[in-house]
């Protein structure tokens, strides 16, 4: 018997019934979840997108209500965990169809607005957006606001009693020793996550005067998702403050959100301290000085003017929410470049970014540090991989230096089948990495006449890169769901 063939009778597959039960309750968070938009629209007087906002409420608890009832174990694999996860980002996207086609997008149309919007990539087929409904625009940035922080985390934090199950469909983060259960974890990520986007909100209706605005941008900020009620993002605020705004709840957002905790705890130095917020200080500088040159050679802008927009658009990619102070087809080849680079390293790890994430990339440095040193010390030298004062497991290396493997191959893919269709290859790539990353700054490419070969490859790339490729990978691998040992 092959080796791969020994490994398959290993494997152990899902169980419906689990499967079944546990993405019955998180069908029912989404129907209280979206209550909110629904709201909503019977507050602007929309009742036709009411209608389709109650249909969706129907569909999910006509789902949900019958699925929980389901006797399953509360002992939950592994690949249960991620098949859960990746169902509820697929169909959420698909249910969520209904109310956005009210505003006369087609099917694919609509799909794309809410693969985007659950994936907080900010990446929009909708035009004229000052024209439109006022809940279309509410729910595109609520739709942000939780998919920035996790369906299923806000699933575990609404629930009276999640379970002990439920610890296996959120990835805790090991540095924070702290937290006692993923309830715990779950809850207090949510109070800081309405406490920034609280503060966001203040922060930009001050600046503004249009709390509507106000409450959308700051959804789509701290989300670090992108969507804005101007077709030309930040440069339709009346104000320069207001963008200035909008950009430091990006801020908040790219940071780890558990980091904010512990500012209860100790002393704001504690920021400093953490190796993610100061790689992220770091490449803010680094990456604006070069752009605020380009700007000024290549766009003959003023110093000023490139000093203010510069900064904007770089925290903008590195944080990964896409809005745009200028317009990105006209910033040429090097701000392209420039703006790709920012993008594809992506935000902290724990926060609502996306991307690669900076403690992935600081694995890799070190890692390859490592590597280096080892070839030059002498035979019986100890020498470990360490990052923020503890050495670096081989699986840990493993797997982050996997995800930039996977984000690389998933964007050469994806470009690929763009060059294939035609488009200029510069353009194209940074579409392709502008998605994949979750970010949401566009190079012109889409719009609502882009092929609709395409519009599906991008929101496969936004999917794939919003929950790191192993909840959708393991989703469809055939050995998930069979059971090769009951064959042999």
């Amino acid at each position: 018997m092959l080796l791969h063939d020994r490994t398959a009778l290993l494997q152990k597959p899902v169980r419906l019934r689990v499967v079944g039960k546990y993405l019955g309750q998180l069908l029912l968070v989404m129907a209280v979840l979206s209550f909110v938009p629904l709201t909503a629209s019977l507050i602007f007087t929309e009742y036709d997108l009411s209608l389709r906002f109650i249909i969706v409420e129907i569909i999910l608890l006509t789902a949900g209500l019958p699925l929980v009832r389901i006797s399953a174990s509360t002992d939950i694999q592994t690949s249960e965990g991620l098949v859960i996860t990746g169902l509820i980002f697929t169909l959420s996207p698909l249910i969520m169809t209904i109310p956005i086609m009210g505003n006369g997008l087609d099917f694919i149309d609509a799909l794309f607005e809410t693969v985007s919007a659950f994936t907080t990539t900010g990446l929009s087929v909708a035009t004229e957006l000052q024209q439109q409904p006022l809940t279309f625009l509410f729910a595109r940035a609520y739709m942000q606001w939780i998919g920035g922080l996790g369906i299923v985390v806000l699933t575990i934090a609404l629930l009276p009693r999640p379970g002990a199950y439920l610890r296996k469909l959120i990835e805790l983060d090991e540095r924070s020793d702290f937290v006692s259960s993923a309830h715990t974890y779950a809850r207090r990520i949510l109070a800081i996550y309405l406490v920034l986007t609280g503060i966001c909100t203040g922060l930009i209706w001050i600046a503004e005067g249009n709390f509507f605005n106000a409450v959308t941008h700051a959804f789509s900020a701290v989300s670090t998702g992108g969507f804005s009620n101007f077709d030309n993002s930040l440069a339709g605020f009346h104000s320069p403050f207001s963008a200035i705004s909008v950009i430091l709840g990006c801020i908040f957002g790219a940071l780890p959100l558990l980091l904010y905790f512990h500012i209860r705890q100790q002393r704001f130095s504690v920021i400093y301290r953490d190796v993610q917020v100061r790689a992220i200080l770091v490449l803010f500088l680094l990456i604006s000085l070069p752009l605020t040159w380009v700007l000024m050679h290549d766009l003959q802008m003023t110093f000023h003017e490139a000093f203010f927009h510069a900064p904007l658009m770089v925290i903008s990619a590195q944080t990964t929410a896409g809005f745009a102070s200028i317009d990105i087809t006209q910033i040429g080849a090097h701000g392209m470049l420039i703006l790709m680079m920012a993008m594809f390293t992506g935000g902290a790890l724990g926060s609502t970014a996306g991307g690669i994430k900076l403690y992935r990339m600081l694995i890799f440095w070190q890692a390859f540090s490592y590597l280096l040193k080892k070839a030059t010390a002498t035979p019986h030298a100890v020498i470990l991989p360490r990052l923020a004062g503890k050495n670096l497991e081989t699986d840990e290396i493993n797997k982050a230096l996997l995800v930039i493997l996977l984000f690389i191959f998933t964007i050469t893919c994806a470009w690929l089948v763009f060059l294939f269709s035609g488009y200029q290859p510069l353009a194209a790539l940074f579409e392709v990495v502008s998605a994949t990353a979750t970010v949401g700054l566009s190079s012109g490419i889409t719009d609502i006449d882009l092929p609709t070969h395409l519009k599906l490859t991008l929101c496969l790339c936004m999917l794939l890169g919003r929950l790191e490729f192993f909840a959708l990978l393991v989703l469809v691998y055939p050995l998930t769901w069979v059971n090769r040992r009951s064959k042999a």
